[in-house]
């Protein structure tokens, strides 16, 4: 519902009618009208001002995207460019550099097995950058294990320490029964 986000600029009925475009990730234009009669020049010299605050208001609008499709979405990027640059180096030039340093005569079974190369090298790309994809969205599930192994590990301190702690007292309470004791003795 747009009547219940608050929009910080001003309170009057156009900014009402216009407050999902000027909170929002949109763009807004803005046409002043005014009149050239006398009696209208309060109102055109209102509306002036109104335009020109109205002008001065900057909305950085962002995309509204999940950092991990963003990372997908450039893996897929780079890919694409991978994959051009590949088709560029097979296509362009009569003859590709083949391992041993001589020009092949571009036969059309030299250029399958190229393009089956190719093929397989983007593939390899495509692996890669899914694994990389992979791995970063285990991240917060690493690091949720690890919170876990030290939230058990600090338990396990905390009932040594307590323990520790118990036979201390232990001790101090038959050391001052031993003083009392001892004090009675005298």
């Amino acid at each position: 519902d747009g009547k219940s986000k608050h929009v910080p600029y001003r309170d009057s009925k156009l900014t009402r009618l216009l407050q999902d475009s000027l909170g929002g990730n949109t763009k807004t234009v803005m046409v002043a009208n005014m009149g050239p009669a006398d009696w209208n020049y309060d109102e055109s010299l209102s509306t002036l001002r109104y335009a020109n605050r109205a002008k001065n208001i900057k909305n950085k609008p962002k995309i509204n995207e999940d950092p991990k499709d963003a990372m997908l979405r450039e893996f897929q990027e780079e890919i694409a460019r991978l994959k051009e640059k590949l088709q560029g180096k097979s296509g362009g030039g009569g003859g590709s550099r083949r391992a041993g340093g001589s020009r092949s005569s571009g036969t059309g079974s030299e250029r399958t097995v190229e393009k089956e190369k190719i093929v397989e090298v983007v593939k390899e790309v495509e692996v890669e950058k899914m694994v990389e994809v992979e791995r970063v969205i285990e991240k917060p599930v690493e690091v949720e294990r690890v919170v876990e192994v030290y939230r058990d590990v600090n338990v396990v301190k905390e009932v040594e320490v307590e323990k520790l702690v118990g036979m201390r007292e232990e001790e101090v309470e038959a050391m001052r029964q031993q003083l009392i004791d001892q004090a009675e003795r005298e």
